[in-house]
């Protein structure tokens, strides 16, 4: 009897805790990306400070929840991440797209990519492999660059006001650095990206890779990209607006809205 009473309380406060920490974890996804501080999410759960630190750093250590260097501010780490995008596999927005993406590969040859945002990372859904021999795979399914990396993560980081890229930047600035990317040149891409209504890119990712990126609405507040990788050979200025316009004829047939920059 003794035993069961004292068992009993114990797995109580474990389902209390874990029902604490998945609600905080929520709270932490409806603030992503600006993040919240432990004082605001203890606050918004309704429990004290002390118990709601010592929850997050438990699913910070599970990769559910993370924090920049230096910043106090708790955001959705990788692992929630790649749980919510799982889901998508066959999700209504990659059934819809796989056949124009199939369309596209077989008439350019090159690789498609359908690329969606996730926090301040663009992440892969699914590519379609063209006939060219030169494999173009800059990105694999589930595959995850910091927005701005790549021709899809210029489109989809040029929705972004200018305040928010360049806090994207401050979080991701190590990220950023292989590539070569500053601010300031981050900047070009997206203004060139926006006054275009589509990204081009020269061995961002990879040398000798090109790509062209365009990003649409999907439901009232979301957005993808597709994009094409190809050898920086073949991908002249011609050839970028020709494969561009055949993205976005694609994407309307589908009945999907590109950036009115590509309208015909």
């Amino acid at each position: 009897m003794t035993g069961t009473q004292t068992d009993q309380p114990s797995g109580v406060q474990r389902t209390q805790s874990v029902s604490r920490a998945l609600d905080l974890l929520r709270r932490v996804a409806g603030l992503h990306p600006d993040g919240a501080t432990v004082t605001d999410l203890a606050k918004a759960a309704k429990i004290d400070r002390i118990t709601a630190n010592r929850l997050l750093k438990t699913l910070a250590l599970s990769g559910f929840v993370e924090r920049g260097e230096g910043s106090k501010r708790y955001r959705l780490g990788m692992q929630a991440m790649q749980i919510g995008l799982a889901s998508m596999k066959r999700a209504p927005l990659l059934e819809r797209c796989r056949p124009l993406m199939k369309r596209l590969a077989r008439m350019t040859e090159d690789s498609v990519f359908l690329v969606v945002r996730n926090g301040d990372y663009a992440h892969c859904l699914h590519y379609e492999e063209g006939r060219s021999p030169v494999r173009t795979l800059v990105l694999q399914v589930g595959g995850m660059r910091v927005l701005g990396v790549g021709s899809a993560g210029v489109t989809l980081l040029s929705r972004e006001d200018d305040a928010s890229i360049e806090a994207i930047y401050k979080r991701h600035k190590e990220e950023f650095s292989p590539s070569g990317l500053t601010l300031a040149r981050i900047r070009s891409l997206v203004d060139k990206t926006r006054k275009q209504g589509f990204s081009a890119t020269d061995g961002l990712v990879h040398e000798g890779v090109s790509g062209v990126g365009i990003s649409f609405d999907v439901g009232e507040d979301g957005y993808a990209a597709i994009s094409i990788a190809a050898v920086t050979g073949k991908m002249n200025y011609a050839r970028k607006m020709s494969l561009t316009r055949m993205v976005a004829a694609e994407l309307r047939a589908a009945g999907f809205t590109p950036p009115a920059q590509m309208a015909d």
